[in-house]
């Protein structure tokens, strides 16, 4: 069946809200095709970038976004980018993570305050389909970045099973370390797999690569219904089709950070 992109988005915001998965990024969505204007230039005498000592702007970050040009055979459906932390979302997102160390596991592909700059996008493997695929590009000082990578590496190594709980009700989650991609300065891949009371399961791929004082990251979504294991598994999302969009991200990063 063919989903038009405003009722598809409608039906995944709803359910992506009902299991954490959503991120924020700015006070809204711009048009795919929008960007931001890039930064000044540094440059050494003989034209070649140096590198640079300030963390990214949002106006630096979301040229670094992917474009349709670069992701044939992906829908982008919109993007956004803020300087700052995130604003309060208006509906109640305390959200509590037993044990509290997983949080970085938990909030992996979002800001943490802490950011000064963030920029997401959100696109779809084709018209029709529900899963999205959503990138996100923080922006910190560079030792804050290498500090929030080691916590996320920290908490992968003990938090293969954890608990949630928020407005939308509770979650069990368990967590597998994957082979990361040799991308960037240092690169971190798992695949998280939330158990929704009676309403379903959830399925999260996440990629997170640090390139300077930016954490780049991709996260792929299945959200089912209740399932048999064996029917459950075929949903299981597997890095191999977005592996050179990846790349192609962090080579845009990498053009930002020397830009």
């Amino acid at each position: 069946m063919v989903f038009k992109s405003g009722r598809r988005l409608v039906a995944v915001a709803t359910l992506l809200a009902a299991v954490g998965l959503t991120s924020a990024c700015g006070d809204g969505t711009e048009p795919a095709d929008a960007a931001g204007e890039p930064g000044n230039a540094t440059s050494t005498a003989a034209g070649k970038p140096v590198q640079r000592t300030e963390p990214l702007t949002a106006a630096e970050l979301k040229p670094a976004l992917l474009t349709a040009e670069q992701v044939v055979g992906f829908e982008i459906t919109g993007s956004s980018a803020r300087d700052g932390a995130a604003e309060e979302p208006s509906y109640d997102a305390e959200e509590t993570v037993s044990p509290e160390a997983c949080r970085p596991v938990r909030d992996a592909t979002r800001g943490d305050d802490q950011e000064t700059a963030a920029a997401q996008s959100t696109m779809y493997r084709g018209k029709s389909a529900l899963a999205p695929r959503s990138t996100n590009l923080l922006s910190y000082p560079e030792e804050a970045a290498r500090t929030r990578m080691t916590r996320l590496r920290v908490a992968l190594g003990s938090c293969d099973r954890f608990r949630v709980s928020n407005a939308f009700g509770k979650s069990s989650l368990t967590s597998e370390v994957l082979k990361a991609p040799d991308l960037g300065d240092e690169a971190l891949r798992f695949r998280t797999l939330s158990r929704m009371d009676e309403t379903g399961f959830a399925w999260k791929l996440v990629t997170a690569v640090r390139v300077g004082g930016v954490i780049a990251t991709m996260d792929v979504q299945e959200i089912t219904g209740p399932l048999s294991p064996q029917k459950l598994a075929t949903f299981k999302p597997e890095p191999g089709p977005d592996e050179a969009v990846i790349a192609r991200l962090v080579e845009n990063v990498t053009d930002a950070q020397g830009a």
